[in-house]
Order: structure tokens, then sequence, then C-alpha cells
């Protein structure tokens, strides 16, 4: 008999048997992934033309798996890689995928550019949010880039920023630069394994301007819910930074180290990436740069040279499809990596009449007139030279 002290302490205790326990657990873990599919807030301009994640929304890994469900839904082929593909420096009616498409005449390929998708990061978006892409055309884009120096390999020990660190292995074949505390370990994971989580960090970074829903709250607090326009009030139609060329930034030519495919991490990567799409179906199909050699010193230009040689030789060897461009000119470059408005238009020309390309998009491009020349602007932005292709 329960005693008067205890009866007002706790006058209607509640005791779950083990069977409601298990029954309890399991309501929650079923909220945890019927909410977000609910109420998943990822937004309504994926059908614009043109239409790419938002540069502000780089690591918000929700959306990418929303916009790669409908890219699958709108278009026949993706084109997946970095900042380059993305467009950094023009609009998205300026890309490489906008380009292709208008010597398609239709709506070919969606852009699924990321900013800051370097190989090691773009092997755990296609392990852990890329399976909606399964089975589809991609033009996987290889920047060397992150090949060109240990830090950009993420080779460096020691505190080092890079870009995507959620993205990247977190126990297994962690990279040497990766150094993440347990609690962020946890983070990512449960991130990657359970759909609610990675919702909440959408709404996060599209409604609640980065801050944590409780934090949100304290600078909002006279607004019950973070209820705003969210993804929808990002723009991704501009260029991410001003479209200028390299020399007028004052880039100097860089004595670029390389690291070579035997050794680099990024390279490893690049590798389980193009292993991952083919076990899943995908019919990928390379483009490995056209990086600015310009903007080399000629020791550096020899090394990445050598570093092509490598990654064509493997290319080859795996038979995967591929176009190695030659060197835009000089003033099409905004950096070392990326083209201008000028040099997408003329690397599309280049690519579409390339008998690589030609003959892969045959196989599944059913209906498709791709041009065998350079269309005329492209021709007279390179001085009538530039439908002289390296790789075919």
């Amino acid at each position: 008999m329960q005693s008067a002290a205890t009866a007002s302490t706790n006058p209607n205790p509640i005791r779950l048997s083990a069977r409601e326990w298990a029954l309890t657990a399991l309501i929650c873990v079923g909220a945890l992934y019927l909410l977000p599919s609910l109420l998943p807030g990822a937004g309504t301009r994926f059908s614009r033309p043109d239409y790419r994640l938002p540069g502000e929304l780089a690591s918000d890994y929700w959306m990418f798996r929303e916009w790669s469900q409908e890219s699958r839904a709108r278009y026949q082929g993706l084109v997946l890689g970095d900042s380059v593909m993305w467009g950094q420096y023009v609009r998205s009616d300026q890309t490489l995928a906008h380009e292709l498409n208008e010597l398609a005449g239709k709506a070919v390929f969606a852009n699924l550019g990321v900013d800051g998708l370097h190989p090691a990061a773009m092997e755990g978006m296609m392990a852990y949010h890329g399976g909606a892409i399964a089975g589809e055309p991609v033009i996987l884009h290889l920047n060397p880039l992150w090949m060109s120096s240990p830090q950009q390999d993420l080779q460096l020990r020691g505190e080092q920023r890079f870009n995507q660190p959620q993205l990247v292995a977190q126990v297994f074949r962690r990279p040497p630069a990766s150094h993440p505390e347990a609690s962020e370990v946890i983070s990512t994971v449960l991130e990657r394994e359970l759909p609610f989580f990675s919702w909440k960090e959408h709404v996060k970074l599209a409604y609640c301007e980065g801050m944590g829903l409780l934090e949100w709250s304290l600078e909002n607090p006279y607004s019950l819910l973070p209820l705003g326009p969210g993804p929808d009030s990002f723009s991704a139609d501009e260029p991410g930074s001003e479209p200028r060329n390299w020399r007028e930034r004052g880039i100097e030519p860089a004595n670029l180290p390389w690291v070579g495919t035997e050794r680099s991490y990024q390279w490893a990567s690049f590798e389980q990436v193009v292993a991952l799409l083919r076990s899943r179906g995908n019919n990928v199909f390379v483009l490995l740069g056209p990086f600015n050699v310009h903007a080399l010193t000629s020791e550096s230009r020899a090394r990445y040279r050598a570093l092509q040689a490598e990654m064509e030789k493997w290319l080859e060897r795996e038979k995967v499809p591929y176009y190695a461009p030659p060197a835009l000119a000089s003033a099409m470059y905004a950096d070392v990596s990326h083209p201008l408005a000028d040099g997408y238009h003329v690397l599309a020309g280049e690519l579409a009449g390339s008998p690589s390309f030609r003959e892969w998009v045959r196989t599944w491009a059913k209906g498709t007139d791709w041009p065998a020349r350079l269309p005329a602007r492209a021709r007279r932005a390179c001085g009538g030279q530039a439908d002289q292709t390296r790789k075919g």
C-alpha cells in the first residue's frame, strides 16, 4: 500500500510493460521517418528552367536528394560535379548543362553541381544522398584542382579546413586532414541514416538562417514558427562571384606541385565514385577538365600533363567513356579551373562534337541531334580553332 508521502509526490504513477515500451519506441521511430515525408519543406522552384541548388544550401543534403528525385523525373541525364559544373562565375542560363541543352534543342541535362563537391565529398554524397539518380546517364566532371597539392588532396595532418567535411568518410578511410569530434561523427551518421535529421538540418539552413530551432526562436520571439519562404527565398540565377577573367583578378601563374594518382586520396575517392555509380546502373561519362594551364608555370604544366596522362590511362583501362578537351582561351577562365560564359559555350560545343560523347549519348538520348561542329559564336570566340579536339 502506498504511503501518503509517496502518493502526494507521485499521485498517478504510470508503469509501461515491455510490450508498451516497444510500441512507444516504434511510434517514435515511425514519427522520425513520417514527419519529413509529411512536411518536406523543400521549396517549389525545381520546375524553373536551368534550376541549380542555391549556393547558400550547398550543405543542405535534404535539398540535394529532393532535387535529384525531381531531376530524374524531368530530365534524361545529369551533370554532376563541383562549382565548375554549378557555374560559379556565370548565370544559371550560361552553365555547361544549359549550353548542352541549347545544342540539343531541349532540356536533356539537369545541373546537379554543388559548390565544394571534391571527389572525397562526392563519394559521400553519392553513397548516402544520391540514390535517387541510380540508373541515370551522368556526365561526371573530374576537376584536377583537387589533386593540385597535398592540401587540396586532404593529406595534410593537423587543423585544416576543407569543403563539405560532413560528406567525407567519418571512421574508416578517413582522410588525414579530417579530425571530427565524436559528437560530430554521431551527428553526421544520424543525418545520413535517418531522414528526420537531414530534414531537420534542411529546416535549419533554409528556414532558420542557419540557426537551431531554439536559437532561432530566441532571436525571433514574436514568430511562432519559421514559416517563411524557405528555399525559394534563395536565388541561384545570378553568378556566385563576379565574372572577370583571371588576369583581371591579378592571379599570377602558379607552380602547383600536383599529387600523382598512385598516392592521391582524391583520386582514390574518384575511382570509388565511378565504381559506385556503375554498380547502380548509371551510364557514366567523364569530363576531364578543362583546367586553366595558362595559369601554371612551365614546370607545373609539365607535371599536370603527366598527371592527366595517368588519369586518361585509368579511364581507358576501365573502359569509362571520357573527353579531355584542350585548354580554353586564356581570357575564358575566371581562375585556375572555372570558365566564364564564353568558355562554357565553347566547351559545350567541343564536347557535343567529340566522337566519344556522341557515341555515349547515342545509346540513350534518343531523338537528339547533336551538332558535329561548334556553333558559329563558339568558333568566333576561339578564332576558328576551338573545334579541334584532343580526345575522341
